[in-house]
């Protein structure tokens, strides 16, 4: 069968995106693509949940507490939605290569100084600045995806990406619990360095830079505030980016509660997360697939809405088990791998709508975008966990209403949406 032809962006005719044309018409080289953009969002999952099962021996050997320990997760995601609102911004002025082997470099040596800390305090500081890099290939490299690609074709990348992406969070706790077990917890930091070292490799010698210079922005305080103002508060975007997020919380809460979730009220051990996170990685990763085989067949419009209602059966389908029937690992975990599925469903398109909206701004739409995210993120653990993880029905009741929140959203913006809504930089 003959290779798909590459749909690509509006300014073909530039010479960088008519070069990428030709270099990308191959199935091979969107496939290299592809793995290379997946390996560069790894990174902030792996520099998460990799050191998570060392937190004990973390602790013991920094004379730390468990409240400081988990300070570490708390610096990491604010130095992380902060410095993504600039990644995207900096490779809309200077392209995108730059930004992205930049950050890596950074990210090494941070995770070089989480494995010489002796102290918590030192920690806590490279954690930081891990964060504060760790996100630069999740931003840029989903503006990259849109710079070279559109249409059909730009479906199919971000949901591979996100079926590839979707193992990080399975493998990582996975790899971590392994080193600590054969080695001494500053392991898992050189292991990130490492890791960080070699993207920056493979980067430097795949990584196209794909944003024209002629298409560049100005980096100045003045000119970017007014960007990030007129975009954050654009009704499109607010609505647009409000969906994922939103919609994601739904999972969440099962993330960031899964202490009380798996051992409270399940009645499961430290060593069952996977009971959990491998069913609802599971229906991500199928969604993604299915996406990529949706792409040119079924519009925006109708996986979006197939998504929402598949989630929207998965919440009130768990909110009568949890309501009525005894705790059980089967009933309790089925609904959650189906929500997944539908919020994948529901992402990808949301996502290449918003970066089409604000087409010469993707990189700090994206960046924007990604803050916004884990800002949600934040929000969940610190206010809505405490409620949720009370009971099941707390849990199921959370799922819920996130659905019927982010749908509600997504129908007000079909119905009110219009050409004019799209914002295009001046």
């Amino acid at each position: 069968m003959p290779s798909d032809p590459v749909a690509v962006v509006s300014n073909a005719e530039t010479p960088v995106v008519s070069s990428l044309t030709d270099r990308y018409s191959s199935r091979r080289e969107r496939l290299k693509f592809t793995w290379l953009m997946a390996a560069l969002t790894m990174l902030g999952p792996f520099s998460i949940d990799t050191y998570l099962p060392a937190f004990p021996a973390m602790q013991a050997a920094l004379s730390a507490t468990e409240v400081q320990m988990q300070l570490t997760l708390t610096v990491y995601f604010i130095g992380f939605a902060v410095v993504s609102l600039f990644h995207g911004a900096i490779s809309d002025s200077i392209g995108r290569k730059p930004v992205i082997v930049g950050a890596l470099c950074v990210h090494a040596a941070a995770s070089v100084g989480c494995a010489l800390s002796s102290s918590i305090e030192s920690l806590l500081v490279f954690r930081a600045l891990q964060g504060c890099f760790a996100g630069a290939g999740f931003v840029v490299g989903r503006a990259v995806v849109r710079d070279i690609f559109s249409g059909v074709e730009a479906q199919r990348q971000l949901s591979r990406i996100q079926m590839l992406f979707a193992a990080a969070p399975i493998i990582a706790p996975i790899l971590g619990g392994w080193m600590v077990a054969h080695s001494a917890w500053p392991s898992i930091f050189w292991f990130l360095s490492a890791f960080a070292v070699m993207l920056t490799v493979w980067s430097v010698l795949s990584l196209p830079e794909s944003h024209a210079v002629e298409n560049r922005l100005p980096l100045a305080i003045k000119p970017l505030s007014r960007t990030y103002g007129r975009i954050f508060f654009n009704k499109t975007f607010q609505t647009l980016a409000a969906i994922p997020a939103i919609n994601f919380i739904g999972f969440f809460v099962y993330i960031a509660g899964a202490p009380a979730f798996l051992i409270t009220h399940l009645s499961l051990t430290t060593k069952d997360f996977a009971v959990l996170f491998l069913p609802g990685i599971t229906g991500m990763t199928i969604a993604a697939y299915c996406s990529g085989r949706f792409a040119g067949r079924v519009s925006h419009a109708r996986q979006i809405n197939a998504g929402f209602l598949i989630m929207g059966v998965a919440a009130v389908a768990n909110l009568l088990v949890s309501a009525f029937l005894p705790p059980r690992v089967i009933w309790n975990i089925a609904p959650i791998a189906v929500y997944t599925f539908g919020m994948a469903l529901v992402t990808p398109c949301v996502s290449l709508k918003l970066l089409d909206a604000f087409s010469h701004a993707r990189g700090t739409a994206s960046a924007l975008l990604t803050s916004a995210h884990v800002a949600m993120m934040a929000v969940t653990t610190a206010i809505i966990v405490p409620f949720a993880q009370q009971s099941l029905l707390g849990f199921s009741i959370v799922m819920l209403v996130s659905v019927a929140v982010g749908g509600v959203i997504w129908k007000g913006h079909l119905v009110s949406h219009t050409p004019q809504d799209a914002y295009e930089v001046v």
